[in-house]
C-alpha cells in the first residue's frame, strides 16, 4: 500500500500496535521515494501537508538553512512534547532534552547529511521514568537543489516493553490459538500458500532493508539471502512459479536460474549488470550448499565478497564444473579455523553471535606471560588468507 492510500487515517497513537503504523517507516520512505523519483533529493515545497497528517503529531522538522547557526525546530509534533516541560525552551537542537522521544530522532540528523540519504532503524533506551523504551524511526532529507540538504523530517513511533507486554497477553486472550485438528492420512492441504504473497513479503523484505540498511554490505547480503529462500520456495511450487514468470513476462533461464527470481524480487528495471552478478553469486553459494541463513557469512569469509563468487562461478562454469561442489575459499578457512585448538578463551562484554565461529584478529601486547588484548581487528579476507596459509596444521 502506498504512502498516499493512507491518507485520510486517524492520527497515530504511539502504542497503536496495528501492522500498519508498525511500518511507518515503509510508508513515509515509500512516500519519501515517490517525490524522489522526480527531483533527486526532493525540495520541502514538494511534501503535501496532507499527506501525511496522520502522522504529524509523531513528527519534527529540522531546519538546517542556516549554515553558521545550529539547527532549529521549526515543527514538533505535540505526543514528542509530552515528556518535556513546557518551561524550558525548544527552538534549538542543543534544547533538547536527554533521554526524550524528540532526542533519540534529532541525535542521528548528522548520518543524514553525511549520507544524503534517509535512515531508519530500531532501537530501545531508558526514559527519564527509568522505563524501557522501544522504538522505530525515520530521517528523510529535503534539498532545494538536490545537493545542500535543507530540511530533515523525522518521524518516531513507540512503545514501552511493560505495554507490549500487556497488548501480547491481551490479544493472546482475546485471540487464543485454535485447537489444531488432527491430521488425516491423506496429503497435507496447500490451498492457503499463496506464492504471490511469499513474492510480496519478500519485496517488501528488500524494501525495508534498502530503508534501515542504507545500502550496506550486510544489507545487501540479508536481502539476497531472501531472495535464495524464496528461489528454493518457487522450485518447490514450480507451476506457481510459472505462472509468476508469465504475469511479469519474464522467460526463464537455463544457465542462469536465479536472474528470473532475482528479476520479480528486485524489479526488472534493475540494474542488469548486478542481476547478472547476483545470479552468479547465488548460483556459487547453492553449489557450495548454503542456505539463506548462511549467504552472509558465505559471501564475508569469500575474498571479494560477492564479486569474489562471481569470479569463482565463471570460473568453474568454464572448467565444466556447473552443478558440482567445487573447492572454494570459505571451506579451507572454516575447515581450518574448526581445527585450530584454542590456547585460552574469554567472553567480550558484546554477546553478539553475528560472527559466531569466524575468525577475528587481534592486536595483543605481551608482558612477561601476561597477554593484553587491546584491540579486535576487523575480519579483512585477503590478510587472513595469507595468515592461514602459514599456520602450522600439523597435530
Amino acid at each position: 500500500m502506498s504512502f498516499a492510500q493512507n491518507q485520510g487515517r486517524k492520527p497515530m497513537n504511539p502504542v497503536d500496535g496495528t501492522d500498519q503504523e508498525n511500518r511507518i517507516t515503509f510508508q513515509l520512505y515509500n512516500y519519501w521515494f515517490g517525490l524522489a523519483e522526480n527531483h533527486g533529493i526532493p525540495p520541502l515545497k514538494a511534501l503535501t501537508p496532507d499527506a501525511i497528517a496522520s502522522y504529524k503529531q509523531n513528527m519534527v522538522l529540522i531546519d538546517l538553512r542556516d549554515p553558521d547557526d545550529e539547527p532549529t525546530l521549526q515543527v514538533v509534533g505535540q505526543v514528542l512534547k509530552q515528556d518535556i516541560d513546557p518551561a524550558e525552551p525548544l527552538k534549538y537542537i542543543s534544547d533538547i532534552p536527554r533521554r526524550t522521544m524528540l532526542s533519540r530522532i534529532t541525535d542521528h540528523y548528522m548520518q543524514v547529511l553525511a549520507n544524503k540519504l534517509p535512515i531508519s532503524f530500531d532501537a530501545e533506551f531508558m526514559n527519564k521514568e527509568k522505563e524501557k523504551i522501544l522504538y522505530r524511526t525515520i530521517l528523510l532529507p529535503f534539498s532545494d537543489d538536490d545537493k545542500t540538504i535543507n530540511f530533515i523530517l523525522g518521524a518516531i513511533r513507540w512503545i514501552s516493553e511493560k505495554d507490549k507486554i500487556t497488548a501480547n497477553k491481551k490479544n493472546t486472550a482475546l485471540n487464543p490459538p485454535p485447537i489444531e485438528p488432527i491430521a488425516e492420512p491423506e496429503s497435507p492441504q496447500k490451498d492457503n500458500f499463496s506464492l504471490k504473497e511469499s513474492l510480496e513479503k519478500c519485496r517488501l523484505f528488500i524494501q525495508d532493508e534498502t530503508i534501515t540498511g542504507t545500502r550496506s554490505r550486510k544489507s545487501l547480503y540479508k536481502t539476497l539471502g531472501a531472495v535464495f529462500d524464496f528461489h528454493k520456495l518457487c522450485l518447490a511450487h514450480i507451476k506457481d512459479y510459472e505462472v509468476l514468470l508469465q504475469e511479469a513476462h519474464i522467460k526463464k533461464q537455463e544457465r542462469a536460474p536465479f536472474t528470473p527470481t532475482l528479476k520479480l524480487c528486485f524489479g526488472q528495471d534493475y540494474d542488469k549488470t548486478r542481476l547478472t552478478e547476483y545470479a552468479l553469486a547465488l548460483s556459487f553459494a547453492e553449489i557450495n550448499h548454503q542456505t539463506g541463513d548462511s549467504l552472509s557469512d558465505f559471501f564475508d569469509l569469500i575474498p571479494g565478497g560477492i564479486k569474489g563468487c562471481v569470479k569463482a562461478e565463471r570460473k568453474s562454469r568454464k572448467r565444466g564444473h556447473k552443478n558440482k561442489t567445487i573447492e572454494s575459499p570459505y571451506e579451507n578457512y572454516q575447515e581450518i579455523i574448526e581445527k585450530m585448538p584454542a590456547i585460552t578463551s574469554f567472553s567480550l562484554s558484546d554477546d553478539s553471535t553475528q560472527n559466531l565461529n569466524l575468525l577475528s584478529l587481534m592486536i595483543m601486547r605481551r608482558n612477561g606471560a601476561k597477554m593484553d588484548v587491546v584491540k579486535i581487528l576487523k575480519e579483512d579476507n585477503d590478510v587472513l588468507k595469507t595468515i592461514l596459509k602459514n599456520i602450522d596444521q600439523t597435530p
